[in-house]
């Protein structure tokens, strides 16, 4: 047998499948669903055991799970990291990551204007509830950006941010947080490990959200953070206590979106590409945001941090607001409806959803116009794609909606 490291394509469509395991040569190819709140402890001296932690076992499944615990070693493999936590939600897992950074430090947790609407909303109560010092930052001020960072007590990140897709020097940002002792956590939902590797760059976590491209069906809500490093049993306390685990059924459907997430990238990152270009070209378009594109103002970051351009975009219309709507009442392949990374395309108008939740001089701001239309290009055919985008756009009165 080649003892060759497997490339990531292949890891991706054998990951967590079973090879001559405990139950010899017999075992079922794909993992079977552990879904069981309890576990049998079995003697005393057996049950004091796995408390204590001197025996892997397992007693109730907040605790741990053999089907999570699957998840966590794959989602772990994939971006190069030692050791992941999985949890309910993606913000679930910004508020693991977020606990975990900040403890034991001095200092703000240091973030920027536009990052993702859900994290800006938890952070938000986490500032005014439970009194954690917060400190939002524009990002496109390197000055600015890089001072906060170095009297930071952690640093989230997001690079891409959503939706605007503006990209944040990951390795110049860890310069500056780690000469202070801070840790940075990077939200890599958008990019995903296939386009872009923040441990390469240093980042001591990674956060995703795992509704979105690693699960890719649209049809579970979870999260997980990634560690460089080896967990501590404080982040695995964290982690159990803050009560954002996720369940047996949810996990195994991230274990079977995961066997064909590089194929899905690879469709993604083409279909991507080829609608911002196109988009590019529209009289109707007053602005395109894709780090993929020639005229993309931070080009030479995105070659440097980025293999490929990704799959959301957004694009602000000339017609303003007016014509978001029109829009977005006009799509009929491409569904109105938020979320990103699954196989269909969708689209939607942040200031109205993601973003709702700020305040309009945030989302001011962040540069979330009124205009500002989110796309997340799915694996349809182009050509069809390019037919509903045509049809929206051009909002004429006797065109029928592509697929209405």
């Amino acid at each position: 047998m080649s003892t060759e490291p497997r490339r990531p394509a292949t890891r991706c469509a054998h990951g967590g499948a079973s090879r001559r395991g405990p139950g010899g040569a017999n075992e079922p190819f794909q993992r079977p669903i552990a879904q069981s709140t309890i576990f049998d402890l079995g003697t005393s001296a057996e049950a004091e055991a796995i408390f204590s932690g001197a025996h892997k076992g397992y007693a109730y499944s907040r605790f741990g799970n053999p089907s999570v615990e699957v998840l966590a070693a794959m989602i772990a493999d994939l971006e190069g990291g030692a050791e992941a936590l999985v949890t309910s939600s993606g913000n679930a897992a910004v508020l693991c990551a977020v606990t975990a950074g900040l403890a034991g430090r001095d200092g703000p947790l240091v973030t920027h204007h536009d990052v993702y609407g859900g994290s800006f909303e938890l952070l938000r109560i986490l500032s005014s509830i439970h009194r954690v010092p917060v400190e939002i930052v524009d990002s496109t001020n390197t000055e600015a950006w890089l001072d906060a960072v170095s009297r930071a007590g952690a640093v989230l990140l997001e690079t891409p941010s959503n939706p605007l897709m503006r990209l944040i020097d990951i390795a110049g940002t860890v310069a500056r947080a780690h000469a202070g002792g801070a840790p940075v956590i990077v939200d890599n939902t958008v990019a995903t490990p296939f386009n872009q590797r923040p441990f390469d760059f240093g980042a001591d976590w990674i956060v995703h959200s795992t509704s979105k491209y690693l699960n890719g069906h649209s049809d579970m809500i979870g999260g997980c953070l990634v560690r460089q490093e080896n967990l501590s049993a404080m982040h695995r306390t964290i982690h159990k206590n803050l009560g954002g685990t996720v369940n047996a059924l949810d996990a195994w459907l991230v274990q079977r979106g995961r066997r064909t997430f590089a194929l899905r990238m690879e469709a993604h990152n083409r279909n991507g590409q080829a609608v911002a270009e196109w988009l590019l070209r529209r009289p109707e378009v007053a602005r395109v945001h894709y780090p993929g594109l020639a005229t993309y103002p931070q080009a030479e970051l995105f070659r440097r941090q980025m293999k490929h351009g990704g799959a959301l975009l957004a694009f602000e219309l000339a017609g303003g607001e007016e014509a978001a709507c029109r829009f977005l009442d006009r799509v009929g392949l491409i569904l109105h409806a938020v979320s990103l990374g699954g196989m269909e395309s969708l689209a939607t108008r942040p200031a109205m959803s993601s973003h709702r939740g700020m305040t309009s001089e945030a989302r001011q701001r962040a540069g979330v116009s009124d205009s500002l239309i989110r796309l997340s290009v799915g694996v349809e055919a182009i050509e069809d794609l390019f037919a509903d985008l045509e049809q929206a756009l051009a909002g004429r009165p006797d065109a029928r909606p592509v697929g209405g």
